[in-house]
């Protein structure tokens, strides 16, 4: 019995002696605060002079439609204004690297023209071997206007009125402030915008109303590295506009001209306005920030919008689409939408070869009886065999 609370007692002592070692011993927490600053001043919007230059990737791919139009003069704040200084292009962009080929007159491009990728695209959005047919005729009602003509209120043009409102609306704000730098810059850096505008601003050439004696029809055919076919079928003019007319642009000044005033004056009224920006009130640059905030989003979203918003055609389109399994169904259906032969035997469609020149003179023959009357795919392998 004693030997047994002699034993308890030594137990005790160790668990004690244990218990009071370093590493057994509770260590403080370790507190994490965080604080912010209640103060509005305490903020600095200093990055509003990084804001404004942000986006020029969107301006760069807008600024040849947004010099187009009268809008560009408007004075306003725009981001990223050093984009309006890209180089001036000497034609419309072209879409595509296939071959665009009339039927009728024999008229051949390495390209698709600015407005009729403009009007319908190359179609390379479609399921694989599909065969598109479109049937364009002119506006009876309106055959005294131009068949093209820029649209009033396009996507960039709307947001040129809108930018153009904000700038005033901070304008006046600065003025209620008693803000003269926040005021200055504003109004500086928003007339910088159609000083930049001047070396890029060009007028389309439109076209002449048609005249409606037009009687020769006319046929285009051309095909997009995924085997869509577009066969388009209208009269000689309509054609001769959309796909054959030099797609050439006028501009305002001269190239020298226009890089000397927008490169020497613009670039001086930039830098002075970002040096008014630096030293606005709080306010005022707080309106900048979100300001140039809208207006990067604008931009980009008017960059993914389609051209085919910014412009009227006094034309009506019908389409047509024939869905193919195979690239010969695709190609036989252009055929017979077409009524013609030639032209795949003038491009690269078929390989040279004995068999497949025999395919074509048999939907030579084909041509004028019902398209569903000929196995294209079927007499191709057996001509292949």
């Amino acid at each position: 019995m004693p030997l047994t609370v002699g034993w308890l007692r030594l137990s005790c002592v160790r668990l004690q002696a244990d218990l009071t070692e370093p590493h057994l011993q509770r260590r403080p927490a370790i507190m994490v605060s965080l604080s912010f600053s209640s103060l509005r001043d305490d903020w600095s919007l200093d990055v509003v002079n990084i804001l404004a230059f942000l986006g020029e990737h969107n301006i760069l791919a807008t600024s040849q439609q947004v010099c187009k139009s009268p809008f560009c003069f408007l004075p306003r704040l725009i981001p990223a204004p050093q984009g309006l200084l890209a180089q001036r292009a000497r034609t419309l962009p072209t879409k595509g690297d296939f071959e665009v080929r009339s039927v009728v007159t024999g008229n051949k491009r390495p390209y698709l023209n600015y407005y009729a990728d403009t009007l319908h695209g190359d179609g390379d959005k479609l399921a694989a071997y599909t065969t598109r047919v479109l049937h364009i005729e002119r506006n009876s009602s309106h055959a005294n206007r131009p068949i093209t003509r820029p649209r009033l209120l396009s996507p960039l043009n709307v947001i040129a009125m809108l930018s153009c409102v904000i700038s005033l609306g901070i304008a006046a704000w600065a003025v209620v402030l008693g803000d003269g730098p926040g005021l200055a810059g504003v109004l500086i850096m928003s007339f910088t915008t159609p000083l930049l505008c001047i070396g890029l601003k060009w007028t389309p050439q439109l076209h002449p109303s048609l005249s409606r004696n037009t009687k020769m029809q006319d046929c285009i055919v051309y095909r997009t590295p995924r085997g869509i076919f577009t066969v388009v079928r209208c009269d000689e003019s309509i054609s001769r506009w959309l796909y054959w007319h030099p797609s050439q642009i006028t501009y305002l000044v001269g190239s020298y001209t226009g890089r000397g005033v927008s490169g020497i004056a613009g670039g001086l009224m930039l830098v002075g306005s970002l040096v008014l920006f630096s030293n606005a009130m709080w306010t005022i640059k707080a309106a900048l920030v979100v300001a140039y905030t809208v207006l990067n989003l604008l931009y980009w979203l008017a960059a993914i919008i389609p051209p085919s918003y910014s412009w009227h055609f006094e034309l009506e389109m019908k389409e047509e689409l024939v869905l193919n399994a195979t690239y010969t169904k695709a190609l036989w259906a252009a055929m017979w939408m077409s009524q013609s032969v030639d032209w795949v035997k003038e491009g690269d469609h078929t390989p040279k070869t004995e068999a497949w020149d025999r395919w074509i003179e048999e939907a030579r023959d084909a041509l004028d009886k019902p398209r569903e009357n000929f196995d294209a795919q079927r007499r191709l392998t057996r001509l292949l065999r």
